[in-house]
């Protein structure tokens, strides 16, 4: 079993930088404002192979005051009925640029909170997606659940999840601690979050995960110590441990969380560190950065096969390489191109009346974009980069090509994050933790000027 070692402060505060948490690459900052007929094309240029769709339902009743999340705050069931009548209208839409009727290998729901959409429009929305695209027989249909939001009909809305479809689900919990939740604003009592998992389990869901952050105002080690051996206990398939991104310049609502109250840089590592290696040593196996999975899961066996894949919704299976995101903000990922919608309700209801994908900005990869995201890829999926295999896919030598990153990668040599080898760059235990600065030595956008969430 991996082992953690201690970190020097010192060390500690020179790791703590603003960098990407690289969900893709070239990151978001550089996307641009893109023509709709980009989009349109690569659509039309998709091929035979499986497609996975990203749907994102942005509605939440209250603000929790940790969220980075694209949401929209509404209690208003015909705006969010008028919502999905939109919603519909892109999907058929962005269909019909596509060459035949697509496989869909992945299908993932997000928010927002996903399952504020009540039985009846869960049924409209899969049944047009099913007349619209062909699912695979074991294609992943998957979606985000706030608890809160299926407790009370007792199971109701879980089984009919499970009834059309849904075979995998993801439980946002956070951390079990009620001085922590009244400090964020999300009341969930540990009673409602046990119920709704277990009932989960119950109705054959696969691949269970559960959602914690570490970093949010109030926590100690001692207390989120206690959150993580409930959670554990239960035993879900899979973890996913987030650091809280504090990103008060995009999400001002953050600034509602006293500065006093959160935990010190120190103390947030140490918080992080003994919850890794709580899971670890409960038998679950460390998956990239922030993710944990039972060794059976196929999380799991995906990460030691080196098939994992990392983006928007952070690691998972590489079932298919295209992503088509549907719904306001949504981020997809087309023939080599990232595509995201536009972000307010109303301009993406105006495009659709007049008939127009509701396309806001985007990036086409060009070559070295290509090979970047590549490497980015390997460190943050595989914690290593095999300059073999790299020559293999561009035609180029690794050593050679990246000459001007040399000076980066000694340098985190020489900080003990990373090792070499003539056929590869891996990761050290301590680099693994920190494994977003050693995949920034390979980000040609990165500057001093562009903002992130911190490191630790």
């Amino acid at each position: 079993m991996e082992e953690l070692i201690e970190v020097n402060p010192q060390w500690l505060y020179r790791f703590n930088r603003s960098v990407p948490r690289y969900t893709s690459y070239p990151t978001a900052p550089q996307f641009q404002p893109l023509n709709e007929e980009i989009y349109r094309n690569h659509l039309s240029r998709l091929g035979a192979e499986p497609l996975s769709l990203y749907i994102h339902i942005p509605f939440c009743r209250s603000m929790c005051l940790f969220c980075g999340c694209s949401v929209i705050l509404n209690r208003n069931p015909e705006k969010q009925k008028k919502y999905l009548d939109f919603l519909l209208q892109e999907i058929a839409l962005v269909a019909s640029h596509m060459e035949g009727k697509k496989s869909i290998s992945q299908l993932h729901l997000g928010g927002g909170t996903p399952t504020s959409l009540n039985i009846a429009e869960f049924e409209i929305l899969m049944q047009t997606l099913r007349r619209t695209f062909s699912f695979e027989p074991e294609a992943e249909i998957s979606i985000e659940i706030d608890p809160r939001t299926v407790y009370a009909d007792e199971g109701d809305k879980l089984e009919a999840l499970r009834r059309i479809g849904f075979n995998r689900v993801s439980f946002g919990v956070q951390d079990l601690d009620p001085k922590v939740q009244e400090a964020v604003k999300r009341r969930q009592s540990e009673e409602m979050s046990r119920v709704t998992f277990e009932k989960a389990r119950e109705l054959g869901f696969e691949g269970i995960n559960i959602d914690l952050i570490y970093g949010l105002p109030f926590q100690t080690v001692a207390s989120f110590s206690q959150t993580v051996d409930t959670i554990a206990s239960w035993r879900p398939d899979r973890i996913a441990l987030f650091s809280y991104a504090k990103v008060p310049w995009l999400k001002p609502h953050q600034r509602a969380i006293p500065e006093e109250s959160l935990p010190s840089t120190e103390e947030k590592f140490e918080i992080y560190a003994r919850a890794r290696s709580q899971f670890m040593k409960k038998g679950y196996i460390a998956i990239g950065m922030d993710h944990f999975s039972l060794p059976e899961d196929p999380l799991s066996i995906g990460y030691t096969q080196g098939k994992l894949y990392r983006n928007f919704q952070g690691y998972s299976l590489g079932l298919a390489e295209n992503m088509v995101g549907l719904g306001v903000s949504s981020i997809g990922f087309v023939g080599q191109g990232y595509f995201q919608n536009v972000k307010e309700l109303d301009e993406y209801e105006s495009c659709l009346t007049l008939g127009k994908i509701p396309l806001s900005r985007g990036l086409v990869l060009n070559e070295e974009d290509k090979r970047r995201r590549w490497v980015i890829q390997s460190w943050m999926c595989h914690f290593e980069v095999d300059k073999t295999e790299f020559q293999r896919q561009f035609s180029l030598p690794f050593d050679l090509h990246f000459s001007a990153c040399r000076l980066a990668l000694d340098e985190l040599i020489a900080d003990g994050l990373v090792l070499a080898s003539e056929d590869r760059y891996t990761a050290t235990p301590i680099g693994r933790l920190f494994i977003r600065l050693i995949a920034a030595a390979f980000d040609e956008y990165l500057t001093p000027t562009l903002q992130f969430s911190q490191s630790v």
